[in-house]
């Protein structure tokens, strides 16, 4: 083939794979936004818990640091393989409330999310067929045992949060190791490296890199 064939058939070549890269981003526009990903995460956003640990940019020969649960940092292995790290937290369930108080509370009680309230009265029926309306703060022993209960209740919804917000974590994970498993030539996780924000006219980019 000559210099002048062979230029020609070059250019044919460059000219469909541009057709087919233009056809591409037609198909398949490149996200210039975040929010339009199927799904992402902040790392900002991650609970404070145990099972869950990332894994510090390392700036010496020193061991790393890393965020445990109680917020203090503790050493990483200088030679740590994994930036996030989540594992399956062990859940626990609300102290029971005593038989004094167990009746009176309103549904939810045992989510550490919701606040325990208890019915201000409720209607009983009586022997005779009447029904008589009974205030919960009539009883100081209920008042007593809800207040008690309460301080148990309240601690234990305090260190609840953070393992119920790290098993949501846990399982939205999993069900995008799921997804990903079975459509792994469509979606895949990557973890951005910075944020690139940028005001063009065509369009603003607000985009992880």
């Amino acid at each position: 083939m000559d210099a002048e064939k062979l230029r020609i058939a070059r250019e044919k070549i460059t000219r469909v794979f541009r057709y087919l890269e233009a056809l591409n981003q037609h198909r398949n526009p490149p996200k210039r936004q975040i929010r339009e990903q199927p799904w992402h995460l902040w790392l900002h956003d991650l609970p404070t818990h145990p099972a869950i640990r990332q894994s510090a940019a390392k700036s010496g020969p020193s061991s790393a640091k890393t965020k445990s649960g109680d917020g203090e940092n503790e050493a990483s292995p200088a030679n740590a393989t994994f930036s996030l790290r989540i594992q399956r937290p062990q859940l626990t369930r609300a102290p029971e409330p005593p038989n004094e108080i167990a009746s009176w509370l309103e549904s939810g009680w045992d989510d550490p999310f919701n606040l325990a309230s208890v019915a201000e009265s409720r209607e009983e029926s009586q022997a005779n067929g009447a029904t008589l309306t009974i205030q919960f703060a009539a009883d100081p022993v209920r008042a007593n045992a809800l207040r008690s209960w309460a301080t148990l209740r309240d601690e234990w919804a305090r260190t609840e949060k953070p393992a119920r917000q790290a098993m949501r974590l846990f399982e939205t994970f999993y069900s995008l190791y799921g997804r990903i498993d079975r459509e792994a030539e469509r979606v895949e996780l990557v973890l951005g490296d910075g944020i690139l924000s940028w005001q063009r006219a065509e369009g603003d980019i607000f985009h992880p890199i």
